[in-house]
């Protein structure tokens, strides 16, 4: 799904981080998982179907069982995305996935720095 929704450089840049020792296999093994809260989105820019917008998500580690690792607190971040609705479909059947052809041209995460994040 990443990659029908975003550009190939994109989906590089994200799969090459994905396979690094600092990706999410690598790093929560078989025993965890990412659950990812969006919090808000806040459009910088809208037009001519091209936009940046700024999504500040929660990302929570949770165990096996899908509850929320204690040891480990929730972290939040903003990111900043520039998207368009440019992107056709790759192959046969995509459309029905992306029908609007949604793409990202390019993103950065930055982690909020002072978030209690409920606690």
């Amino acid at each position: 799904m990443v990659e029908l929704m975003s550009y190939g450089e994109t989906f590089t840049e994200y799969r090459n981080f994905q396979l690094s020792s600092k990706g999410y296999l690598e790093v929560l093994g078989t025993n965890r998982q990412i659950r990812t809260d969006i919090n808000n989105i806040n459009f910088l820019e809208r037009k001519d179907r091209e936009g940046t917008a700024q999504v500040r998500i929660t990302k929570t580690v949770l165990d096996r069982n899908g509850t929320p690792d204690p040891q480990l607190a929730p972290v939040t971040w903003v990111a900043t995305v520039t998207y368009d609705y440019k992107n056709p479909a790759k192959k046969a059947g995509d459309q029905w996935l992306n029908p609007r052809g949604f793409g990202v041209r390019a993103y950065t995460m930055t982690q909020e720095v002072g978030v209690s994040n409920g606690k």
